[in-house]
């Protein structure tokens, strides 16, 4: 009977100490360098037409809603909405560029961030002739950051 009691008391102090674990630190420096620096290669890849290379940085059940379109939801979706919007403004000229000032936050289990700011819409000379604000929301997946939704 000593030895069940033995065992139990064991138990209970493995487990209280397992609780006890310090969480993981979350490096949100290098995580907002990522985040900053997705959003400056999915420009690049947009003034590129390069859609395929942005759907890639989406989850497969990611949501984007763009001004004046539908919401597009699902990789393919969003695929086709960026590549129909990328060659509309590469014929006309136009390119998209992030303005200074973009923000990143991230949840202090370190697996959903958001990243914000603001953008330009530029026409050939380099003129702004649109400008806005963009929201993103991501979600580490595997070790890997992907937008979930895209507003």
């Amino acid at each position: 009977m000593n030895i069940l009691k033995s065992a139990a008391v064991i138990a209970v102090g493995l487990i209280a100490l397992a609780g006890c674990q310090k969480a993981a630190v979350v490096d949100t420096a290098a995580i907002e360098t990522e985040l900053k620096n997705g959003v400056r290669t999915w420009l690049a890849s947009y003034n590129a037409g390069d859609a395929d290379a942005i759907a890639a940085r989406y989850a497969d059940d990611a949501v984007v809603m763009s001004p004046g379109a539908p919401a597009a939801t699902g990789r393919e979706a969003i695929r086709a909405l960026i590549a129909e919007q990328s060659a509309a403004a590469k014929a006309a000229g136009m390119t998209l560029a992030a303005a200074d000032g973009d923000t990143v936050g991230v949840s202090a289990s370190g697996d959903i961030a958001w990243h914000s700011g603001a953008y330009t819409v530029n026409d050939a000379s380099g003129a702004v002739i649109d400008s806005g604000n963009y929201m993103e929301v991501q979600k580490n997946m595997d070790g890997k950051w992907m937008i979930v939704r895209d507003i």
